[in-house]
Parts: structure tokens; sequence; C-alpha cells
């Protein structure tokens, strides 16, 4: 099938085919009027309908620019009204005798006239066009093409490639509509279990289009391959596309997912990619600045996505997360290229399991291999190509009665009976055990494995070893690996060694004076690097598989045999097979010998650790793949203390100290660390290995939760933190349980189980009080304030901020306030009031007319509490305008001074952690926006209201905008996910009350995806309330809708803080509050 669009001017001439219909109508409706008479009284009524058809089959002409359509059209409906001229005179003449005989003639003038200027502007109309229409301005320059990116992409099957022509056609019907502009960016999943033939269906709907090769065929089309003809029945074997300049994309990304790699992985891979920027290390820890990094780097480009495998990014759990992505950065990609917002381009998906996160989007179609399987003659045509040749119909039925017309299966049944039986399905029987009993798993699985099954009594023990010991490999192999497992003597190590052997590295000569700073520098490093460790090495027998070792030609003979009989894949220089082939495998040496797999895994880790990569400490998120592997190879190897320390701490971490965590602080591989750090866990994330020291269990169960909080999976981040806790009380490790007790405070906080927060953080300061650390002590103290203020006890959070205020200055005069996220914290309760107090001003609740721009003093000492004290606790109305409207200003003002001095001290600090001054900048943000709203005289307010005179003071503007955009780009920078939104929220207030409803509405949409992706309960409330607060007098019904939301979260999870709030908004806008 060729779909190459023609270049060349079409000079056929244009039919109208609405035109002609119209004039077979009108022919039809005339002759009916004819058949009743001139003097029948129904005929003019026939004949009036037949001219307006003819009017009608006019206008279609001129629009389809159809000229023989317009000019028979136009004819028909004058001579209709000619023979209507009769009637016409004589309905007149009846009624308005004065006129009947001009009147018929006039119509039919005017009526010629409109017809000759209509038809006079439709053939001028090109001339017309040519003489007054300015020139055409010359096209923006198309935006450059990329070169391929293909990551993991199959070799073709070419001519070998059956059936799917259906599937074909609704993948060329995606792209048309990107081209077209129809459907400028859909998304086609191509769905089924594991053997359907996923990958080559998309493999080679791209070599059809000639996406692979942009400008040229490809070489087997340029090697004379025949062009479509009928083979065996139905089956068209099309010649490939060489690929139009207009509908080939710009970008052609491919990537395969591979177990253990991550996102992280992926998602430097595209914007490598489309930013041509191959020294790309590092991303930005936040995913809507990875996406926006990454629209930038598309630009306007044309685009095509593949993303292959994409299950290994999918929750495989059952129930409603079935099937959804675990990667904030997937998730993000999908979600912005379905709304449009990365331009024009496709993306097609291939996964085993539901795209659960795709399944609202109406630019989102599934393609379900399974529910479409392959026809009988599909089936006589694939066994032919693999060199089955010699069957009978009633074998045939019994070889698609065995594989379950499952594409992989019929495969591996063709290349046993293509190399063992010659190439005939007579006898196929003999290779059938039918004692076999299947595994469990999924029917499609049953039938590959049976038929596996009958390679146990085919293959020949050399045969067995490599699929054996390639199956336990996770990526494509190397044959120098292969080399070191099986082939000793071939192994060359110092020669296999990617980049210089260790002695070589230390031998490097120093940088002569000429050479760059950067250059002396690197040298330097890596002089300290081999003095302070150094990757192991091994002899060849410690990396030798156990049994006889084999010969360089009897390694290269097996995998030319399992090649040929379709059990492995050669793509270029490496060997690899498919998932459940290497399932079968895995599971069958674990049948036959209980050992085999762990002393298989140990020479992996040994061949990962000091072969793959040989560097102590390697640069990069592509240096640290082969250390991921070797984390996952050496827990199967019961090397569990081992790799814990020697590869995942010292290696992919570099250590844990202030310059430590390099994979995640440096390179952002938060995923791949998880991933890495999910090998010392069992089936859950409270069961970490026993076979680890007890600090080391500790410390990974932290790990675990760190991980899983910072990509924003938060209920699962509950199960390690409980688990450590549990292990710290269990050890009487009182400072241990401390810490771990207010750090699961704080996020049961945020998932909205107050009530297990409050309880949590009291227990955090029973354990801190055992320790008698001082510091722990304080700390603790206000992670328990910060959960009874959220619970709504404003009066024992202030006295417990206070208590640990006191310590702080005692132990720290140098300190007087808390600072760092407890100073925050408090900050927060001292701005809770103003921020309900700043809403009301400005609905204009509070402060009475005339008074907008009157100083407003600071009260007296003492005053501000004892007013703040009883309001704070009310869910009623705010008191009157008097020493209650000053009270909160007085708040702002002190959490302006405390963070001011804070700010500072962090500012002099050259080793602050970004969060602590970032936050500092977020309570600066909030005090100066609540305070210009409550002052009434801020550019920060309202815009003034008609009859006020004096201008508005720019400079509390400028500061809330200074320290709004630090804290909002620090949090990004900071990587905490469940802090962004404070600063979202907050920017979103001063956006909605500058006039910027866009912006403030774009800000609460990230905000609740955030939110939302990390089921953070506060959060969502919060933000259903602000919308509504912000955005009512655009839209009432949908504010009352939010509220009613926001209602039930607020009670659902006691979130009694925002009970005053939440009234406040009620009252105001469901009409019941008056100015």
């Amino acid at each position: 099938m060729s779909t190459e669009p023609s270049t060349r001017q079409d000079t056929k001439p244009i039919i109208s085919l609405p035109a002609w219909t119209m004039i077979g109508l009108l022919i039809a409706v005339a002759t009916l009027g004819a058949t009743f008479g001139s003097d029948h009284p129904v005929a003019p009524f026939v004949f009036s309908g037949a001219a307006i058809i003819g009017l009608i089959g006019v206008w279609f002409a001129v629009k389809d620019k159809d000229r023989l359509a317009a000019i028979v059209s136009a004819i028909a409906t004058l001579g209709i009204v000619f023979l209507l001229i009769p009637w016409i005179q004589d309905f007149v003449s009846t009624r308005y005798p004065l006129i009947s005989n001009i009147l018929p003639w006039a119509i039919v003038v005017l009526l010629g006239a409109v017809l000759v200027f209509v038809l006079i502007v439709f053939f001028l109309r090109k001339r017309l066009s040519s003489t007054i229409d300015p020139p055409a301005s010359p096209a923006e320059p198309s935006p450059t093409p990329l070169p391929l990116g293909f990551h993991g992409a199959p070799e073709l099957l070419e001519k070998k490639f059956v059936g799917r022509e259906q599937e074909f056609r609704e993948l060329d019907r995606a792209w048309d509509g990107v081209v077209s502009g129809e459907s400028p960016h859909p998304t086609v999943g191509v769905i089924a279990w594991g053997g359907f033939g996923k990958t080559v269906l998309v493999r080679q709907w791209l070599w059809r289009r000639g996406f692979d090769r942009p400008g040229q065929a490809p070489p087997s089309s340029r090697q004379g391959m025949p062009g479509p003809r009928a083979r065996d029945g139905n089956i068209s074997m099309p010649e490939p596309n060489a690929g139009d300049s207009n509908d080939t994309p710009d970008a052609l990304f491919w990537r395969s997912f591979q177990e253990g790699e991550g996102a992280d992985a992926f998602a430097l891979a595209i914007i490598s990619y489309f930013s041509q920027d191959p020294r790309l290390e590092k991303l930005p820890p936040d995913s809507s600045q990875q996406i926006a990094l990454l629209r930038r780097a598309m630009g306007e480009r044309r685009y095509l996505l593949v993303l292959d495998g994409l299950e290994v990014e999918q929750i495989k759990t059952r129930g409603d997360e079935l099937g959804k992505l675990k990667s904030h950065f997937l998730r993000d990609l999908l979600r912005e290229h379905a709304a449009g917002r990365l331009g024009t381009g496709l993306v097609v998906i291939t996964s085993r399991l539901p795209l659960t996160d795709l399944a609202g989007e109406n630019t989102y179609g599934a393609l379900d291999l399974e529910k479409r399987p392959l026809k009988d003659d599909e089936i006589h045509l694939l066994l032919k190509l693999e060199g089955v040749t010699q069957y009978s119909e009633a074998e045939l039925q019994e070889l698609i009665g065995v594989s379950g017309r499952h594409p992989l299966t019929l495969a591996t049944i063709a290349g046993i009976l293509e190399t063992y039986n010659g190439g005939s399905a007579t006898g196929w029987q003999r290779f059938d055990n039918e004692i076999f009993p299947p595994p469990e798993g999924d029917q499609n699985e049953r039938h590959l494995w049976r038929v596996l099954a009958w390679t146990d009594g085919l293959l020949n023990a050399a045969e067995k070893r490599v699929m054996t010991t390639l199956a336990h490999f996770r990526e494509p192999v190397k044959l120098q690996w292969l080399n070191h497992l099986l082939v000793p003597e071939a192994a060359n190590v110092a020669g296999a060694l990617r980049g210089e052997p260790p002695a070589k590295q230390e031998a490097v000569p120093e940088p002569d004076e000429n050479a760059s700073v950067e250059e002396r520098l690197k040298w330097l490093l890596g002089q300290f690097e081999s003095a302070s460790g150094s990757a192991p090495t091994y002899t060849p027998e410690e990396l030798r598989l156990p049994g006889s070792p084999m010969t360089g030609q009897a390694l290269r003979r097996a995998l030319e045999s399992l090649v040929g009989l379709g059990l492995l894949r050669r793509d270029t220089d490496t060997y690899a097979m498919h998932g459940l082939v290497r399932e079968h495998f895995r599971r069958q040496l674990a049948r036959e010998d209980q050992d085999g797999p762990m002393e298989i895994h140990t020479r992996l880790y040994r061949l990962y650790t000091a072969i793959i990569q040989p560097v102590w400490r390697p640069d990069g998120l592509e240096g640290l793949r082969p250390l991921y592997e070797a984390v996952y190879h050496g827990v199967r190897a019961g090397l569990h203390q081992e790799t814990v320390e020697d590869v995942y701490r010292d290696r992919i971490l570099r250590g844990t100290g202030s310059d430590g965590f390099y994979s995640a602080s440096k390179l952002g591989a938060i995923e791949a660390d998880l991933a890495a750090v999910a090998n010392f866990f069992g089936q859950s994330w409270r069961a970490v290995s026993p076979k680890l020291s007890a600090p080391d269990q500790a410390w990974l169960l932290s790990e675990a939760a760190t991980r899983l909080r910072a990509l924003g999976r938060l209920r699962e981040a509950l199960e390690p933190m409980e688990a450590g806790l549990d292990m710290a009380v269990e050890q009487e490790n009182w400072g241990s349980a401390a810490i771990r007790a207010s750090n699961l405070s704080e996020l049961e906080l945020t998932l909205g189980e107050i009530e297990r927060a409050v309880k949590d953080g009291e227990r955090s300061v029973a354990f801190a009080d055992r320790n008698e650390e001082w510091d722990m002590r304080m700390i603790m103290r206000t992670t328990h304030a910060d959960a009874l203020h959220q619970a709504g006890d404003g009066a024992a959070a202030r006295a417990l901020f206070q208590a640990a205020e006191e310590m702080q200055a005692e132990r720290q005069p140098e300190y007087p306030h808390l600072y760092s996220l407890r100073g925050f914290l408090y900050a927060d309760l001292l701005l809770a009031g103003a921020e309900r107090a700043a809403w009301r001003e400005s609905v204009g609740w509070i402060r009475p007319p005339g008074r907008i721009h009157q100083e407003t003093k600071a009260p007296e000492a003492g005053i501000a509490e004892a007013v703040e004290e009883r309001w704070m606790r009310a869910g009623s109305a705010y008191p009157p305008y008097g020493s209650g409207a000053q009270a909160p200003i007085a708040d702002c003002d002190r959490a302006t001074e405390r963070a001011t001095q804070t700010l500072e001290w962090m500012t002099n600090d050259p080793n602050a952690p970004i969060l602590t001054v970032t936050l500092d900048h977020l309570t600066l943000a909030r005090a100066g926006l609540y305070r210009a709203l409550l002052s009434g005289g801020g550019s920060c307010a309202i815009p003034p209201k008609a009859g006020d005179t004096q201008l508005p003071d720019t400079a509390p503007q400028t500061a809330v905008d200074t320290h709004l955009t630090a804290a909002v780009e620090g949090l990004r920078k900071s990587g905490n996910m469940d802090d962004l939104p404070r600063g979202l929220l907050t920017r979103a207030w001063v956006r909605a009350v500058m006039g910027d409803s866009s912006g403030a509405r774009s800000d609460l949409a990230e905000a609740w995806k955030i939110a939302d992706n990390g089921s953070m309960g506060l959060f969502q409330a919060d933000i259903l309330l602000t919308r509504a607060r912000l955005l009512f007098r655009e839209d009432k019904d949908r504010a009352r809708e939010d509220l009613h939301r926001a209602r039930d979260l607020v009670e659902e999870y006691g979130y009694h803080r925002r009970d005053g709030e939440l009234a406040d908004a009620e009252e105001v806008v469901h009409g019941r509050h008056r100015k």
C-alpha cells in the first residue's frame, strides 16, 4: 500500500457532487410537476420547489467551483421560472390587477440579473483575485528536521511481516489527521499482552510510510523489492513509501523502556534529542519545568513519538490504579500532548496494560490486538514465510489450536518445524509433551510456554546454556560480555573495558602547561578518586560461569542456531530475546538447578561492576546505568550488604555526606534511585530485606520514603515510614523514633489524615523528650504544633511554637527566632488571621466606605493577641472594623520582621539549603500581599474604587513580586513537590488581584495537578477554596460547586483551620452577605 501523496498539480476538472445532486433533484421535481398538468392547483407549488432547488444547486456549484454545474443549474432554474409566469400572472391579476402585466417579467429580469452576476463573478474569480489581492507573504521557514532518534527499536521484519492491514490503516489515518490538521495531536495505544507483535507492528508501519529513512526509500525497496501483489489469498505485501517531505515528521523519537531504567533516563533522552544537546546531564526536578524545557526544545516541529513497552512505567496492581503511570513526567507529557500544548504530532504507545491516564481523552484511540486475532490466511502466510511449507488443512487447524492464534507462539512453532522437521507440519505431535503442566498466567502465555517446552528436548547443552545465561540479563547483550561468562580465553579483559583500565587511569600523565583549567581540574579529580576508591577487579575464573568453558566457535555456532530458530534476535552487535521467552528459560533453570540462578546473578554482578563499568564513580546517568543493573543482580546473588555499601552508597550516591547523593542531587535521577532501592524490598515497602544490617535496613526505609515522597507518591511513602518508626521504637532508638514520627506526621498532614498527624506529632514530642537532645525536642514541638494548627486548635499550636522558640533562643541566643521550615510553619500560624481578613477586605466586607487609604495604626501591645485569640477559633464572621482589622496587619508586620531576619541569617550562610531560603521568600510574599490588601494602599490591592484620588504605591507590589518569584523558582529547584502548591496558591492570589485571571487559573490548575497526583487532600481543599474566593465574580456556579467540594473535604479531613474562611466565602458567594 502506497500512501505517498502526489506533488503534481491536479489538472482534472472539478466535479461538485452536491450541485449535480441538486440538478437531478430539480429534474425529478419538475417532472413531477409536469405530471399534474397546467390546470392542477398543486403544480405551481411543485415548480416553485424545483426553482428553489435550482438556486441551491447554483450555490453549491459556485462554492465548489464547478462551472458546468453552475451553467446547467442557472439555465434550468430560469426555465422553471418561465414556466411559472402564467401561474404568477393569474394569481396577481385576481388580486392586484394594476401590476399583473409587469410583475412576472420584473421577477424574471431580477432573477436573471442575479444569476448572470453570480456567473460573471465566478468565471472571473481567478483574474479578479490576481489583480485585487496583494501578493502572498513569503511562507515562514519550516523548522529544521532532526535526525532519527531510535533507542531500542528492533530490526525490521520487512517482507516477513504478516497481516494487520486494518491497524496500518488506523495508524495512517491518525498520522494523516496530524498532517491535514483535522486531528493535530492524537495518541494511539497499541495494547495487547506479550507476544502479539505490538513493537514490530509499529516498526513496520514506520518502514511502510518511509519515516525511518526520511527523504529516501528503505534499502529493501532500492534492492528491487517487488511492488504490491497478491500472495496466498488476499494478503498483499505493499512496497514501502519513500516518504514525501510534506507528510514526514520533522522529528521521530523512539524509546523502548526497560526494567530498572526509570523514567529519568527517558526524560533526559527526549529533551536531549529535541535540544540536540548530547552533553545534557541534569534536568530540573519538577516535571512542569522539564515539560517547559521540552516544549522550548521541540519548537514548531511536527513530531512522532513512539513509547514502546510503556508497561514498565505503569502500575500493575489490580484495581482502580491498574495502568496508571508512575512517572509525573510521562503523565504530564501525554496530557500536554493531548491538550495540544506541545504543538502538532502523534504519540504511539505500545503496552501490555490499558492507558488509564488517557481513558477520558477524546484524542486517544486504542488498537486492542488481542481482540483482533490473525486470520487463517494470515497464519497460512506466516508459516510459509517462516519456512513451513508442507501441511494439510487439518494440520493447519491443529497448529492454530495449539498456538491460540498467538503470533509469537506461531513464530516459535514455525521455527521449530523448519529447523527440526524439514519445514513440514506432519508429525508435529512428536514435539509436544502432553503432560506439560503450564504455569499460571495469561492464556496466551500458557500457549507459548507449552510450545517453548518443546525446546527442552531439542536444544543441545551449549544452546541451553547460552539461552539461560542471556535470559538473566535485562537488556540486549554484547558478544564480548558473553565471552567473559562462557569463553574465558576469548575475553581480553583490558580490551573489553569501556574506557581505560584502572592501571592506565592512574598512569595518565599530568596535563601540560597549555591545558585548560577544566582539563587540569578533571585530572586532579581523577587523581583524588583513584586514591580514595576504585572499581573491583576479578580474575577470568571469577567471571566465568560454572561448568566447562566453551570455545569461541561453539558460542558463535550456538548463537547462530538460536537466531535461526527465532528464540534470539540479533540487533547490530547485540543479542536479545522476548520477555516471555526470557521468563521461560529463567523458570526452567530454577526448576532444574536451584543454585543456578544465583550463580549467574553473581557473575553478572561482577561483570557490571568491573567490566561493563570499570570507572569507580562514573559521570552522568548513562554512566550509572551499569551500576543500577549491578544492584539488581547483586541482590539476587544474595550479596545484599556488599551491594548496598559498595555499589549503591559508594558509587551511585557517592556517599551520604553534604557532597553525596550524586545521582539525585546532581542528576535528578530520583526514579532510578527508587528502582535500585526497590531491589532490597519484598512485595511491599514495609518488607526490607533481613539480610542487611539493622542500620542499613533503617536507612533504606528512609531512602524509599524520601524518594517516594519526592516523586509525589505519598500514600506509598507511608509504608516505609511506618515500618521505620516501628523498627526504631522496637530498638528503643528514641532519637530515630522522634525523627520518623515527625516525618510521618508531616506526611499524614499533607494527605489529609489530620487526626493521625496530631497523634504522631504528639508521639514525636514524647520520643524526643526521652532522647533529651534540645534541638530534637524543639523541632518535634513545631511538628506537633503545625498538626494542631491545621486541626483548628490555634491556641495549643501557638503555645507549642512559643515553647520551641524559647528553647531555640536559650540554646542559640544569636538566633532567637525559629527559622527554616519551623520558622515558616510558625509564620503560617501568625498569618492565618491576616489571610482571612485580607480576602474579606478585598470584597469590601471590613473597611467602611471612605476609609480605603486611611492610615492604619498598629494596635497597642497585647491587643492583637487578645482579639486574634477570640476569632481564630470561630467559624463565624470576622469582627467589624476596628482593633480586629489592625490585629492582622500587626501579624503581617511581625511575620515580615521575623522572615527578614531569618533570610538575612540564611543569606550569610553559603551552605544554607535552598528550601530554607525559599520558604522565607514565600513568607515575605504572603505577608506583603495580605498587608497591602488590608491597608488598601498598595498596588497589590484591588484597583482603586471610583472617587479615589490617591495614586497607588508601587513599592509593595515590587517587593511582593520579587519575593514571590524567588519563592516559586526556589520551590521548583528544591524538588519538594509537596511544598510547591504553597507558592502557586500565593501567586494565583497576586495575579487575580492584579486582574490576571488567566494567570491565576494557570497556577491553580498546576497546583491541582500536583495535589491530585499526590493525593494531597489539604491542598485540594485549599485550591478549591482559593479558586472560589478569587474567581467567584466570573463564574458563581463554578464557585458554589468548588465551595461545596471544599466543604466536603474540610469536614472529611477535620481541616478546621479553614472553617472561618470557608464560612466567609459561602456567605459572599451564596449572596447571604451584604456590604
